[in-house]
């Protein structure tokens, strides 16, 4: 097993505002992010199994629902391995490499809350990780980049000094992002020691000084963060 897939589905999504329920869940044009993401890595060429990152074992029942339901739309089917999330995003990627075959050599970590990731893109990022050990879904940055200097939440409308950032360096990541499985590791250790925050697998890579490809789909890839991005989501499936 060489392309491992580790899906995160653990996240509170506390900026829904929806106490008890679970974002990943939220109906959407008949199915949800959660299966609309593991649908993308069912239907890979490249994916052979999947971890899934799961928050609590009431989740994990739903989250198997809805993984028989792909298996009874899709001629391939998984067994995904299930493992128990951690406090914060390089916990759970770490608790997910603790538990991945021996076989593994590339790991695919996705964050569930991007559901339009399609299944040809995970296929060129396989390509494109054995050739380099690490690739990440991502946007250069097309907008005008302000520094504020000094900046107080609270209080908006006072002047403030700004400086021009140079967006020509800059990316915005998206997931998957996938890596060889030692490079990971490696920067999840270093990381523990150093007892750095990692919000993503490419800042792990980056203690390591490693290089890292980009690849921007086509269309977009947007995380579900609020209820009020349930509609965009609804229009960009119909348009699929």
């Amino acid at each position: 097993m060489t392309h491992l897939a580790i899906l995160l589905a653990g996240g509170k999504g506390s900026r829904m505002n929806q106490p008890n329920k679970d974002k990943l869940l939220n109906p959407i044009n008949g199915s949800n992010a959660f299966r609309l993401s593991y649908e993308a890595f069912l239907n890979s060429k490249r994916i052979e199994n999947a971890i899934i990152v799961y928050r609590d074992p009431k989740q994990k029942e739903l989250l198997l629902q809805e993984i028989n339901l792909a298996h009874q739309k899709n001629s391939q089917t998984f067994d995904p391995i299930w493992v128990r999330g951690g406090l914060e995003r390089k916990d759970s990627v770490s608790n997910a490499l603790l538990n991945c075959p021996a076989s593994c050599e590339f790991v695919y970590v996705h964050d569930c809350a991007r559901p339009m990731i399609q299944a040809n893109t995970i296929d060129k990022l396989g390509q494109i990780v054995s050739q380099t050990g690490a690739v990440a879904i991502a946007r250069p940055v097309n907008d005008t980049i302000k520094k504020v200097n000094n900046f107080n939440s609270s209080n908006n409308e006072k002047p403030y000094k700004t400086e021009s950032i140079d967006r020509s360096k800059l990316w915005i990541m998206e997931t998957p992002q996938v890596s060889r499985k030692d490079w990971l590791l490696e920067g999840i250790q270093l990381a523990s020691q150093k007892k750095m925050k990692a919000t993503d697998e490419i800042s792990l890579l980056e203690l390591l000084g490693k290089k890292v490809s980009f690849l921007t789909p086509s269309y977009p890839n947007p995380k579900l963060t609020s209820v009020a991005d349930i509609p965009y989501f609804k229009f960009l499936i119909q348009k699929k």
